[in-house]
């Protein structure tokens, strides 16, 4: 069972779910506007294994809030303080987009600290990513849910609003409501609404005003990426399904690891399966990695 924790990061309260027991360190870092739950699909699985640390990033979920403080250097060096003062050994992790890029920034500053590295579905052509961000229909719902997130809403409210809220689904066709995407239902809703009403609004902000470069603020992450020293798996979503890699980045990325691997999740979109709880060939990658090291 998981019982939910909270550590001093130096100012900033992380709260992060724990457990079971037993098992080597895994530490599992979700995506931007998410909360620790959102990696839940996974847990049950790798629990029979691992002893889990899910932490929900600083102005997600039950985290603290630090308005002006939410880019990628601000999230690395809460889970570097988390790497240095929770655990007593190097600790696996995994990362997924967001969760992705701190997982890399943390095993390049603490090669001591991480014995393993699973990069979900990351962005590394930064210009490409920023540019994706910065299109109309990107920053709009980015606003939209900046909105909800300031609005105070309960989340019985939020959820109509959500429901409502105009996805492009690609650069030709033309958006649906959010509540009208496959899988999407009464309860999923209920759920993102909920981690909605948990989010500092200023998380998106850089997102929200067309600025997303600025999130990196001088993160190199290629270089970040030759830093690192343990073994790391790279999980390519499927790009004809939405996933941020080609496989160009991926050569690129693995060439630049000394002990680097990757896989690609044919018919496995950006969300890595998460969204809809088919994780079983993420689960199957991590797992045949993990009991490789």
């Amino acid at each position: 069972m998981l019982k939910e924790k909270t550590f001093d990061a130096g100012g900033m309260t992380i709260n992060y779910a724990e457990g079971p027991g037993d098992g080597p360190p895994l530490l599992l870092l979700h995506e931007i506007s998410r909360r620790w739950q959102s990696l839940m699909p996974l847990l049950p699985h790798l629990a029979l294994r691992w002893h889990l640390y899910v932490p929900d990033l600083r102005g997600h979920g039950k985290s603290g809030r630090e308005p002006g403080h939410y880019c990628l250097e601000d999230y690395a060096s809460d889970v570097v303080a988390f790497l240095d003062q929770q655990l007593t050994q190097p600790a696996a992790i995994f990362g997924h987009a967001l969760g992705a890029w701190v997982a890399i920034t943390a095993a390049a500053r603490r090669p001591d600290k991480v014995c393993a590295v699973v990069l979900g579905a990351p962005a590394l052509n930064t210009e490409r990513w920023a540019e994706l961000e910065g299109t109309e229909g990107r920053i709009g719902l980015y606003a939209a849910m900046r909105r909800l997130a300031a609005s105070g809403l309960p989340v019985t409210e939020i959820v109509p609003a959500l429901a409502n809220l105009p996805i492009a689904v690609s650069e030709t066709s033309e958006p649906i409501r959010y509540g009208d995407l496959p899988g999407v239902d009464g309860a999923r809703l209920r759920h993102r609404a909920k981690t909605i009403s948990r989010l500092d609004p200023d998380v998106l902000k850089h997102l929200a005003e067309g600025r997303a470069a600025e999130f990196l603020r001088g993160i190199d992450l290629h270089a970040e990426l030759a830093k690192i020293t343990c073994p790391v798996l790279l999980v390519e979503a499927d790009p004809a399904m939405g996933g941020a890699l080609t496989d160009s980045d991926v050569n690129r990325a693995v060439a630049l690891i000394p002990d680097g691997r990757f896989v690609k999740l044919a018919g496995v979109g950006h969300d890595l399966g998460l969204e809809s709880w088919h994780v079983t060939p993420l689960l199957r990658s991590m797992t045949y990695f993990l009991e490789s090291l």
